[in-house]
């Protein structure tokens, strides 16, 4: 399987001095194409902080990181020039609070996604009606989102993230607002995607109610994640 996320002693400290926190101690995380990793551990663990960091928009402190088998990170510093291009070609986000712009229906909200990233009209409609279908809601593709349940909200987040084709979906903390059943149909919908789709997904969570569904844990505890566990 090719490599999606590869990083090796990822840190990353805000401050100096009195005020110094390490947020992220020397982080070492792999992931494959089609495997579904979580990162667990409680608040203020620095959960976020190390997905962030994989995605893009915090810079770390040191250490090696590679996103889909491009040298991103090394020597103290960014080795890609365009960190805009990394995420818009390779990577999709999930966030817990979905983010769907309200004005626009389901499948504009899609469809949007995948024209910013150059994609013809016609064709950004297409392939934003096939992740609907795929993802069972086509049939809301003209409401809006106030309009669909908590679950159906997430599942159009999903189609977006998806609809430009990344190879690295990071989602953060995606079953906190749904209860146990919806929840646990977010993960299996998200490893399917996985393992159909050969994408990589990690997803930061505390909630322990769903770790049977992803195919390695990482823990994290003030800002100390172990090797994995499979």
């Amino acid at each position: 399987m090719k490599e999606v996320v590869f990083t090796s002693g990822l840190r990353k400290v805000f401050g100096s001095g009195d005020t110094e926190v390490v947020a992220l101690a020397g982080a070492d995380v792999q992931l494959a194409e089609g495997e579904v990793s979580a990162i667990l551990g409680p608040s203020g663990s620095g959960k976020t902080t190390l997905l962030m960091c994989i995605g893009g928009i915090l810079e770390p402190t040191s250490g090696l990181m590679r996103i889909g088998g491009e040298d991103v990170y090394s020597g103290g510093r960014w080795r890609i020039g365009d960190l805009r291009r990394l995420r818009r070609e390779k990577m999709g986000f999930i966030f817990q609070a979905h983010n769907l712009i309200p004005f626009l229906t389901i499948i504009e909200n899609v469809t949007i996604a995948a024209e910013l990233v150059g994609a013809p009209k016609a064709e950004a409609r297409s392939r934003s009606m096939e992740l609907l279908d795929y993802l069972e809601v086509a049939n809301r593709a003209d409401k809006y989102p106030a309009t669909l349940s908590g679950g159906e909200r997430q599942r159009v987040a999903i189609a977006r993230a998806l609809v430009h084709g990344p190879r690295l979906i990071l989602a953060d903390e995606p079953t906190a607002s749904l209860d146990t059943e919806r929840g646990a149909k977010v993960i299996a919908l998200l490893r399917k995607l996985a393992k159909e789709r050969n994408v990589g997904v990690i997803a930061v969570t505390h909630d322990v109610r769903m770790l049977d569904g992803f195919d390695r844990i990482y823990r994290m505890k003030d800002g100390v994640i172990n090797g994995g566990e499979g």
